[in-house]
Parts: C-alpha cells; sequence; structure tokens
C-alpha cells in the first residue's frame, strides 16, 4: 500500500524516509474451492442442493431419485438397508408424495439423510429424510403453476397451483392439485401347493387401475416477535371412485394330471368420502429453553365393492360379491423441551396418538365367512437425549419408551387372546469424529416394526376359489438392533450396517387346515434375521459432468423349511446407481441415470433375474429460470421389471411382473414471486398414520 524508496547509502546516516501511499485499485478477487456435495453433519449425510446441478433436476422427487444409496420406487422411497423412510420438509411430516412433486428443486437449500435416527424419532422409524427449503425474503403475493402430462400405455396427468402471500408477520398459502392415475400390469404366476396331493396353478394376469385426486390446503403462520411462531393447517382429499378391473386365466392340475381351467374377472370400485387433515404448531423460547408443541388429526373412510366372476371348464362357475368397508381416525400430540446444559444439549419430549380403525368384509355367498373388526390403540411414548462436544469428538446418548395398548374387537366384542400391551425401552448412542480429512460416526439403535392395521386384520379376503388372504391379529412387533458405520472422505461416503431382526414380520402362505386344495396367504413371525449391509458412493465434478455413483450390497442370512428341506435363503443382493447430470450452456440441462438390482434374497423371496432402469431427460430454463420445460424418458429400454420366487413350508410361489413403467413425460413449470410457506410444525402421530 506505500511507494517503494529506494536510497543510495554514502553515510551512517540514512536521514528520514518518508512513506507515501500508493494505493491499487483491484478489478476483482477470485477464491476458487471445492466443497463436498454430501458431507457429514451430527447424525446426518448433508447433501447441498442450493448453487449444485441438482437445484435444477426438476422437483423434490427428482432430487432424492438422484441421491446416494436412495431409490425411487412407483409410490415411495427407499433408502438402501433400511427401507421406506420418514421424509421432511422443514420440519414437516410430508404425508402425501405429490407435496414431493409440488416442491421445485431450487427451492431446496439442503437434503439430511439419517440412516440410524436417535430416541428423537419413533421407534419404527429406520431411516429419516429432511429437506430444508431456502427462505425467501420479502412480503407480497406469490404463486408457481406446474403442468405434466405421462404418455405410456396410459395418459396420466398431474395438474398443480401453489398460493402464497406474506405480508409483515403474517403468512398465508394454499395448494389445489389434481391427479390422475391409471397403471397396468402384466404377471405369470406359477404356484405350487404340496398338500395331501400336489396342487400346481399356472396362471397370466393382467390388471388395470385407475384413480383420480383432487386436493386442497390452506394454513396461516404468524410470527410473535423473533422467538414465537404458530401455525395451523388443514386439507381436504377427494377421490371420486377408483377402479380395478383383472383377468386371471388358470390352468389347475393336481399331481401333474389336469385338473381344471379357470377364468376369474374382478371388477371392483373403491368409493371415498373425503379425508380430513388438521394440523396446528406453536415453536417457541422462554429464555434458553425451545418449546415445540404439534398436534394431528385425521380421519379418512373408503367402500369397496367387488364382483368376482368366475367360469370354471369342470367344475360350477361362481359370482362372488365382496364388500370392503374401512374407516380410520387418527388424534395425536408431541411436546419437545430442549435445553443448553452442561456445554451440551438435552431434549426431552412426549407424544401421545389414540387410534381406531373398522375394517369390516361381507361376502353375501359366504364363499368366506363375513367379519366386523375393530382396532382401537393408544399409544404414549416419552424420549430423553443429550448431545455434547468434546475435543474428540461429538457424542450422543438418549432413550425411548414406548407402552401401546391394542384392543381388538370382532363384531363387537372384545377378543381377550387378540388383544395386548406393550412397554419397551429403545435406546441410542453416536459418536462421530475427524479422522484427519476423514469424517466418521459409529451408532448403535434399538428400533421397533409394528404390524399394519391390515397386517393384524383378521378378515378372510377371497382372491379365487384357491387362493384366499388373511391377516394375522397374533403378530409381534419386530425388534431391529442397529450398528451401523458411516465415513465421508472429499466426494465418497461409505455406510456399513449390521442388523439383527427379531420376530421379523414376514408374507406367508399355507393350506388351510378344513381344505387342503386352498392356499392362505397371510403374514407370521420369523425368530430371527440378521443382515450385512454395505454402500460405498462417489459425487465428484469433471467441468459440465456431475456423476454419482453407488455400489452396495445387502446380504441376510436365514433358513426356511419348504417341502420338508432346509433353504438356506443367503445370496446377498448387490445395486449400483449411476446418475449424470450435465449442466450445458444456453439453460440446458441433461440427464442419464441407470439403476441395477442383481439376483438375490430378501426374507424369504428370491429375485431370479436382475432389475435394471434407465431414465434420460433435457431441461430448458427461460425467463431467468422463472419458466421451465422438462422433457423425460423413464424406463427407455422396458427392462424395469421383477421376477420373484418365494418359498413358504408347503407352498412355492414364483411371479414375473411386468408394468407400464416405459413412459414418456412433459413437465411445465412457471414461478412468480414464488415463497414456501414458513410453516414449522412437525407432526405428530407420524409412524401410526403411517400404518393407517
Amino acid at each position: 500500500g506505500y511507494a517503494t524508496v529506494y536510497r543510495e547509502c554514502t553515510t551512517p546516516s540514512v536521514g528520514t524516509i518518508v512513506m507515501t501511499g500508493d494505493t491499487q485499485l483491484l478489478g476483482e478477487v477470485v477464491v476458487k474451492g471445492d466443497l463436498p456435495v454430501t458431507r457429514m453433519r451430527g447424525d446426518a449425510l448433508v447433501t447441498n442442493i442450493e448453487n449444485s446441478v441438482l437445484a435444477k433436476a426438476g422437483s423434490a422427487n427428482d432430487v432424492l431419485g438422484k441421491m446416494p444409496g436412495i431409490r425411487k420406487t412407483q409410490d415411495t422411497f427407499e433408502v438402501f438397508g433400511k427401507g421406506q423412510p420418514l421424509i421432511y420438509i422443514n420440519g414437516r411430516q410430508v404425508r402425501d408424495r405429490s407435496e414431493l412433486e409440488q416442491l421445485n428443486s431450487d427451492e431446496i437449500k439442503h437434503v439430511e439423510v439419517i440412516t440410524n435416527p436417535g430416541a428423537r424419532y419413533d421407534a419404527a422409524v429406520k431411516a429419516v429424510i429432511r429437506i430444508q427449503t431456502i427462505r425467501r425474503q420479502g412480503d407480497g403475493f406469490g404463486f408457481d403453476l406446474r403442468s405434466s402430462y405421462y404418455q405410456s400405455e396410459n395418459v396420466d396427468l398431474t395438474e398443480q397451483v401453489n398460493l402464497n402471500y406474506r405480508h409483515n408477520s403474517l403468512d398465508l398459502f394454499g395448494s389445489f392439485g389434481y391427479v390422475k392415475n391409471e397403471r397396468a400390469q402384466k404377471a405369470e404366476i406359477t404356484h405350487s401347493l404340496a398338500a395331501d396331493t400336489l396342487w400346481q396353478h399356472q396362471s397370466h394376469l393382467d390388471t388395470h387401475t385407475s384413480s383420480q385426486t383432487v386436493k386442497g390446503e390452506v394454513g396461516a403462520n404468524y410470527m410473535i416477535g423473533e422467538k414465537h411462531s404458530l401455525g395451523i393447517r388443514y386439507s381436504l382429499t377427494a377421490q371420486p371412485d377408483s377402479k380395478r378391473n383383472s383377468f386371471t386365466r388358470s390352468d389347475i392340475t393336481t399331481d401333474n394330471r389336469f385338473y381344471d381351467y379357470l377364468e376369474n374377472n374382478e371388477h371392483a370400485v373403491t368409493s371415498y368420502r373425503p379425508a380430513h387433515q388438521a394440523s396446528a404448531y406453536y415453536n417457541g423460547y422462554l429464555g434458553d429453553l425451545n418449546i415445540d408443541f404439534n398436534a394431528d388429526y385425521f380421519a379418512n373412510t373408503s367402500t369397496q365393492t367387488a364382483l368376482n366372476v368366475e367360469a370354471s371348464q369342470e367344475n360350477d362357475d361362481r359370482n362372488v360379491h365382496s364388500r370392503t368397508y374401512t374407516k380410520n381416525r387418527l388424534l395425536a400430540g408431541k411436546l419437545v423441551l430442549s435445553y443448553p446444559l452442561w456445554g451440551g444439549n438435552l431434549s426431552v419430549g412426549g407424544e401421545y396418538a389414540h387410534t381406531s380403525r373398522n375394517d369390516d368384509y361381507a361376502n353375501e355367498e359366504n364363499y368366506v365367512a363375513s367379519s366386523f373388526s375393530k382396532v382401537k390403540e393408544s399409544s404414549v411414548n416419552g424420549f430423553a437425549e443429550y448431545n455434547r462436544s468434546f475435543g474428540i469428538g461429538d457424542f450422543s446418548v438418549g432413550a425411548r419408551y414406548e407402552h401401546v395398548s391394542f384392543d381388538y374387537f370382532m363384531d363387537n366384542v372384545r377378543m381377550d387372546g387378540q388383544s395386548r400391551s406393550y412397554a419397551d425401552w429403545y435406546p441410542h448412542v453416536s459418536f462421530s469424529t475427524h479422522i484427519g480429512p476423514v469424517q466418521t460416526q459409529w451408532s448403535y439403535t434399538a428400533k421397533t416394526r409394528r404390524p399394519s392395521y391390515r397386517q393384524l386384520s383378521n378378515n378372510i379376503i377371497y382372491l379365487d376359489r384357491f387362493t384366499l388372504q388373511q391377516g394375522n391379529p397374533l403378530l409381534k412387533p419386530c425388534t431391529i438392533h442397529d450398528a451401523s458405520f458411516t465415513g465421508t472422505w472429499c466426494f465418497l461416503q461409505l455406510l456399513i450396517s449390521y442388523q439383527q431382526q427379531r420376530n421379523a414380520i414376514m408374507y406367508w402362505g399355507e393350506p388351510m387346515a378344513d381344505r387342503s386344495s386352498v392356499t392362505l396367504m397371510t403374514y407370521v413371525n420369523y425368530h430371527n434375521l440378521p443382515s450385512l449391509t454395505f454402500l460405498l458412493s462417489a459425487s465428484p465434478k469433471v467441468g459440465l459432468w456431475s456423476p454419482n455413483l453407488s455400489i452396495g450390497m445387502q446380504k441376510q442370512w436365514m433358513t426356511v423349511e419348504n417341502n420338508g428341506v432346509d433353504m438356506k435363503l443367503n445370496k446377498p443382493v448387490w445395486m449400483v446407481q449411476l446418475n449424470n447430470t450435465f449442466d450445458l450452456p444456453c439453460g440446458f440441462m441433461a440427464g442419464i441415470s441407470m439403476d441395477f438390482y442383481g439376483k438375490g434374497h430378501t426374507q424369504n423371496t428370491y429375485s431370479t433375474r436382475n432389475y435394471c432402469n434407465v431414465d434420460v431427460s433435457l431441461r430448458k430454463s427461460l425467463l431467468k429460470d422463472a419458466l421451465s420445460v422438462e422433457l423425460r424418458g423413464s424406463d427407455i429400454f422396458h427392462q424395469a421389471r421383477d421376477y420373484s420366487r418365494s418359498l413358504y413350508n408347503q407352498v412355492t410361489w414364483e411371479q414375473d411382473n411386468r408394468y407400464d413403467s416405459r413412459m414418456f413425460s412433459a413437465t411445465l413449470r412457471y414461478k412468480f414471486n414464488a415463497a414456501k410457506s414458513k410453516y414449522k410444525g412437525t407432526g405428530a402421530g407420524k409412524e401410526v398414520l403411517k400404518r393407517l
């Protein structure tokens, strides 16, 4: 900042030197660095979306589909080795996947994936995905519109409008959406039953389903100063009658001799009453004490009427009329208190949930018995969790206590043998630290998987004259012990998890006691199921190319008796995911992704053929990204099929499924001053609602 002075020294003294300013005006300073796309923070793997190529992926659905170790299926997402996760947006649980499609990818700040959740979460939650959006500033009105067209063997549509108005501390929001879905499935089924004779069924199934959903939502948030906020949200979901038409033709033999040829036409219509869901929250501080309270209410009712027209070549024809009535109610509340203590943070909380479910089934011809059942369940949960950082790393320790009372009624009479209560503790401990540039975390937690209410139902559902389906009210919850290691270095992530499942819930088939030719499909508990999961992911960035490669393996140790022979079901399942994104000039972005799942065992089912899916996409941004157009081709080689063989004691079931998964889609999005809601509710009774 000063001029340089040169002076010849001819005497012992150089005299006085006066420094004069010499300011230079810099044109610019550029600082470059490589921030890993995914890094570890606390108990989560955090992936930055803002200012990354994933911000242009399309929707939150598309973002999650490109995350390491997350598999996008037709109806949901799965975290490899952990199963279906709970998904949150800004602390509020996502109960309808359409919410993920409504959320634009450029509104997402980051995504956190927790593969071993602590005591704060319900003991049935084995993985959590938390989406944090970008906080928009300023007041005013905003909206965003989205329209999507999908062409496969059928036409699907999604139309969505989101509205938001902000003024000072008040935030009003609403949305309206319409979704039309049609699906087709073809299957080849080989079904063997070794009872007094060997019954074999060779069947072809052709199914078509169609549904429409209209959903409206309104809500409000209000900020009281900087430390208090409260809000309410209400949604109404209406579904016009959904329809399912299935045609099955079956060749049936006994001891390899022809017995009968059957054709079965099923026509089912499900009528829904509007589903109501309301929630409210308060979040605020009293000094250093944080208070987080949530309350939720949910109610829905549906009635399905079905007609099975069975034509038999050798025996009597049948017309089977059935009616299934289902009614669900949920009321839940949750309170969490957090306070800084001894250099760390202590969180304690409790949750209460009460549910009731009516599950009635009537068959007027009395081919199966009509039944009228009701479930009432109350759960009281409490937890405590303490987190603190030390010089060597971060510690977290906690425990959760859950008490569940379950009452089962048949024809309004309480069944003592099927009603029960549970009281269990679920501990959690984790330690994370740095080893040079490597971030690591070791954790252990105990979890549970409770049977869904459908799995507990005693109703017998008529599929055909040789196949019935029934729940099992005597099912026990599954207890899961999970020890995991997670490590990250630069653009690499590693997950190793060992699980021990006690009383694992497993789909099962067996001959009926009084009719050995009929297979009863139900659920049973398997005593002990250990498994090991390995997942390695790499997310480098090379110029315009952003690849994401994941290689995983899941192996179990299980033995099942099939026709008097012990069968070891231990072959591992290998997984490879490769997502490639190219950020091109002029607002274009192209993508190609591939999913591969190899042959292997999952519980008592063996995937008999490799699964492979390839998607391509092209997106163009216009009007400073206010308008975007995306074209996508899904399953372009039509190889996303599943082939499986399930082994039961006296039953073997092989099924090859093909879907109308090869699809072209076009999506148009437009946003004007769009602002995401400030709603901070996290919801209550989430796991119970999932089971409903």
